[in-house]
């Protein structure tokens, strides 16, 4: 019962695909869209986590969704009966979250209709957080300015290009 429940939070994160929201600012950001795989984390400080968990960035021309692991340990696993400590061990390494985004020059505002963090997701559409992204070629650096992870940095690349 309770991997089922596990089961369908996640497919829950995508299903916000299916919602038609219209995005909030009309600008030309199709540079973005698509998907990302997590390269790296920079902290704060500037230091370098070159070797993350995975982690996958997807924009449409109006929605975002995002999943990644914290840190690059493996994640717990469960067994086939979850215990409560086996799945707080899992999904307390994960952060993901989904729903709609808007673009104003170099910032990125992103709102989530659905998150694994029910606190936040509760916060809709009251729960903007934004990012300054950069964009070179095939590798897209998001920085956050406001929200959760302050100051963090998450490089991501293209799947199947060098460092993606």
């Amino acid at each position: 019962m309770r991997s089922a429940l596990a089961a369908t939070s996640f497919a829950a994160l995508f299903a916000v695909f299916a919602i038609g929201w219209t995005p909030t600012a009309a600008q030309d950001h199709s540079d973005l869209l698509g998907r990302w795989i997590v390269v790296s984390w920079t902290n704060p400080e500037g230091e370098v986590d070159s070797d993350p968990g995975r982690g996958l960035f997807i924009f449409t021309e109006t929605n975002y969704s995002m999943l990644y692991v914290t840190g690059g340990e493996p994640r717990a696993q469960w067994s086939d009966e979850p215990t409560d400590a086996e799945l707080l061990a899992a999904l307390g390494s994960m952060v993901g979250n989904s729903g709609r985004y808007s673009v104003d020059g170099d910032q990125l505002t992103y709102e989530a209709y659905v998150a694994l963090n029910p606190n936040y997701m509760a916060g809709f559409p009251d729960n903007d957080v934004t990012v300054t992204y950069k964009l070179e070629g095939e590798t897209l650096s998001l920085t956050w300015t406001s929200g959760f992870r302050d100051g963090w940095t998450v490089t991501l690349g293209r799947p199947g290009q060098a460092g993606g």
